[in-house]
């Protein structure tokens, strides 16, 4: 009878663990970087420092020049506007630019960032992960507005 209750025992603990692995491995399907659909501008706010690569059209005999760049921007939800402070190196020559624009976020996590360049309007579109903590984004620049081949970098929050 004494070795019944043991047994009973040991499976009931057995079972408690498994309950409680199973909760614990769906965890992450419930962090904020798994909510799918509860974005919203409120989320992308505050200093942000980036640093990106990528490459520009070249001139001559090269088609392109790498550039990379780093820079603190700084989001304001409540007026869904953002500044940067951003040195950029490109084919061995530094760059300071300090662009204004808009920004929005949609409710998956998707984001854009728009300002007027040099020659046009700029745009990138970003992904909000690690529940805000970073920015994945990619230049996306209106056709004919670029001069950029390819820019792709993070933000990440302080």
């Amino acid at each position: 009878m004494r070795n019944s209750n043991i047994t009973k025992n040991r499976i009931r603990v057995a079972l408690l663990l498994v309950l409680a692995a199973s909760i614990i491995g769906l965890a992450p399907a419930f962090s904020a970087s798994a909510r799918a659909g509860s974005f919203s501008i409120n989320d992308v706010s505050g200093n942000y420092v980036e640093l990106a690569d990528g490459w520009a059209f070249g001139n001559g005999v090269v088609n392109f020049d790498p550039i990379s760049q780093v820079g603190l921007v700084t989001f304001t939800p409540a007026t869904g506007t953002f500044h940067e402070d951003l040195i950029i190196r490109s084919a061995g020559t530094n760059l300071e630019v300090h662009p204004n624009g808009t920004y929005t976020v949609d409710a998956n996590g998707h984001g854009t960032m728009t300002w007027m360049g040099i020659n046009g309007p700029k745009h990138r579109d970003f992904y909000i992960v690690n529940g805000g903590a970073e920015l994945k984004w990619i230049i996306t620049d209106p056709p004919g507005t670029h001069v950029i081949a390819s820019n792709s970098g993070t933000m990440t929050r302080q």
